[in-house]
Formats: C-alpha cells, structure tokens, sequence
C-alpha cells in the first residue's frame, strides 16, 4: 500500500514538473530536440503561407529568397526569388523581413530596403500567383518614417479592413499600425502611423492572430545576433490597447535547445492547428545550433547562419503554447 503511494506520488511530481517547465510562460518543455526545416541556406525571418499548390516561405535576403513545400514539414525547395526588379528608391537589394500576404486579386508582399544611408523604408509588391514574380507597386514607399522602419506584417480586422504593422528603426522601440486600402496596395486616405507600445527594449517583428474575442501579438525581443534573442507574445481586446499589455515568453534558447528563436510568422489559415515558422542559429556545417555565448560581430564563428524552424502551437485558455516542434 504504501509502495503504491509513493508510485502515485512520484506520477504526481513528474505531471506537475512538466506542467510547470512548459506551461508557466506559454514556452514548450525541452523534451525534444528540435531540427531544421531548411538549413542548407540562410534563411531568416520566414514568412510563410499556404496555397493550392502546398506551401511557400520568403525569408530575409539577396531580392527575398524563397522556398516551396507540398507539407508544412517539408522537404522545402528552393525557387525563384519573389522580388526582381526593385523601384527607385530602393539603394540595396538585400530585402529585410518580407511578409506575405494574400489579397482579393492575388498576392501581396511587404518587403524592408534600404532607402538612404542607414535608413529603411517598407515598400509593397504584387503578384497574380503566388511563384510569380512579385512587381513593386508605385514609384515611392509605402511607409518611410524619418528614423526609419522594418519588419512590416499585414493584418486584416474582421470587418475586412487592412492594416500594416511595422516597427520604427534604432531605440527606444515603437512598433506602429498604420491603415491601408481595402485591397492592402496604398496607405489609407490620411491614414497616419498609431503607435502601438513602445519600449526601452529591442522589441521587433509584430506579427499578429486573432483568437475568439482577443488579438495577440507575437514579437521579438532582444538582439537578433545572440542565442539570448526570443519569441514574445502579449493579449488585447482592441487595435490600439496594447499599452498594458504584458510579455510573455514563447520560444527561448533555455526551453527549445536553439539558439536565437525568432523572427516568427504564425499560420493559422485553414488550420485547426497553428503552426509558428521562425528562425535560429547554426554553426558549422551541420545542423547543431552555435553555443550558448554566440553573439554575431564579437565572436567570429565559422558557417554561421540563420534557418528556419517550426512548431506546432495550441491555444489554452487564451495564451498560445508550443506543442512539440514540426520534423520532417
């Protein structure tokens, strides 16, 4: 009897040990080792959606690398790049931290560049075929704040309108919305940027969900070059509430074994599962993530790179939670 006791009291803490290391945080428990999805190429901020064909993520990089799966596990192939001929106002093309969106008459991507000096500005491009080559639309950016801005992320409201998400260049952060036309091509007839929040932290990449009556907003945190970088998320009833919002951590170097997670794009379009697509880094030319004390520009390592990584994610009351990590 009391052997079966102490057996029923080991169960016990081993439950509650797994529901604290994984849960508190909304943060997956480190029971797994998690792999790359694509590793044989850098491949940083994804953005990824589905279409009829399967699925396709554009990342950070030389005109907006992009990769085709016919799963969300992969195996993922590279394609064409998404982006050929860039306007005018473009000095470099390195594209930072496209988003891809789908609209009425096709498809969108929102894309970061180079404007001047150090400064960036978002511009937006359009395709019929998600493959195609996406052509920019206008002869100006879209949005191109004096300090500057990146990371841009579409978000429709439920009663069909559009916003473009971003955030503000150097620090102090804002991470800012700004209102566009029903088809997401042009900024909103007087539409100004609204901040968000703002912080004394690094805080970048919004991306942002709806879930039953909340909107949650996933970002990251920290400096993208170190294993410290992570994936952070905050609750809101409203657009513009997010002023008290509180961070939550999501994806970690302690809790996932990889070393920077972020720069996450969350799909959820006609999945009762969402999946989190986001990015870490590697060292050598393997798939092992870089140590713990990696931090790019202080400490040369070799064949550093980001890939991409996924994992699963479930809804508990209102807070998302990783659920074991998608593997080929």
């Amino acid at each position: 009897m009391r052997w079966g006791m102490r057996a029923a009291l080991a169960a016990l803490v081993v439950v509650l040990v797994v529901e604290t290391t994984g849960g508190a945080d909304g943060s997956v428990a480190p029971l797994q080792r998690a792999t790359p999805l694509i590793h044989h190429d850098r491949f940083a901020d994804p953005s990824v959606a589905s279409f009829s064909g399967g699925y396709v993520a554009i990342a950070t990089g030389y005109l907006a690398p992009r990769a085709v799966s016919r799963s969300p596990r992969g195996p993922w192939h590279p394609v064409r790049r998404a982006l050929v001929d860039l306007p005018r106002w473009v000095k470099s093309d390195q594209i930072w931290a496209p988003d891809l969106v789908q609209a009425r008459h096709g498809w969108l991507l929102y894309y970061s560049a180079v404007a001047h000096g150090r400064r960036r500005c978002i511009g937006v491009a359009a395709a019929r075929r998600v493959l195609d080559t996406f052509r920019p639309i206008g002869k100006h950016p879209l949005v191109c704040p004096p300090q500057g801005a990146i990371d841009p992320s579409g978000f429709r409201r439920s009663n069909g309108g559009r916003y473009l998400l971003f955030k503000t260049q150097g620090n102090p952060t804002s991470i800012r919305a700004i209102r566009l036309t029903r088809d997401g091509r042009h900024r909103g007839h007087h539409a100004r940027a609204r901040v968000l929040f703002r912080s004394h932290r690094t805080v970048e990449n919004p991306v942002l969900v709806r879930h039953r009556k909340h909107l949650v907003l996933f970002t990251s945190e920290g400096y993208f070059g170190s294993c410290d970088y992570r994936t952070t998320w905050r609750s809101s009833r409203h657009l513009f509430g997010w002023k008290r919002a509180r961070p939550h951590l999501l994806l970690r170097r302690h809790n996932t074994r990889i070393c920077g997670p972020g720069g996450a794009d969350v799909l959820t379009a006609g999945r009762k599962q969402p999946i989190v697509y986001f990015h870490g880094w590697t060292c050598g030319h393997g798939r092992r993530p870089c140590p713990h004390r990696f931090y790019l520009g202080r400490a040369q390592r070799p064949w550093a790179r980001r890939v991409m990584y996924a994992a699963h994610l479930r809804w508990r009351y209102g807070a998302p939670r990783v659920h074991g990590f998608v593997r080929r």
